[in-house]
């Protein structure tokens, strides 16, 4: 008779299979649940914010946009009447790259004909939605914009 034929060793062999199966299957329903209870309910926690540098007041006019780069990101930074702004230049059609045209007073996106007044409002086009638009806070002669600061944990 072989050790596997004995009728212990075989209710052993089962006990344990039955064992870490239903470990298995007891972790992967907790973190089913917990996380179909984190996606019902997010997090509502505000990212931390940096505040960076991008301008002094003396470097642009009323109606004036300067283009500025930010990592990877370009932005503009427009003076207006009521202080100023600053504008993604992505559009929010499909992400293209719009241009500032001073000579309208204006975003234009050459992909689909998107324009955007100063204000980064849609006027014409396809965009669904105004420029992404960045707090800015004038300090001392200095212009600071206020971004997201990337997470530094890893995944």
């Amino acid at each position: 008779m072989n050790e596997g034929d004995n009728p212990q060793s075989k209710s052993r062999r089962n006990f344990i299979s039955k064992l870490l199966m239903g470990g298995g299957l007891f972790a992967s329903s907790a973190l089913l649940i917990r996380h179909g209870i984190d996606y019902v309910f997010p997090s509502v926690e505000t990212p931390p914010l940096r505040k960076l540098l991008i301008g002094r007041v003396d470097d642009i006019k009323i109606g004036e946009a300067k283009e500025v780069h930010v990592g990877e990101s370009t932005l503009y930074l427009i003076k207006n009447e009521d202080g100023y702004k600053v504008f993604s230049s992505i559009c929010t059609h499909l992400g293209c790259k719009v241009k500032w045209e001073a000579y309208r007073n204006r975003f234009y996106c050459p992909c689909h004909k998107g324009i955007f007044d100063s204000q980064g409002n849609v006027v014409e086009g396809p965009p669904p939605r105004p420029l992404d638009e960045f707090k800015v806070e004038v300090d001392k002669n200095l212009v600071y914009m206020w971004i997201e600061e990337k997470s530094r944990r890893t995944v």
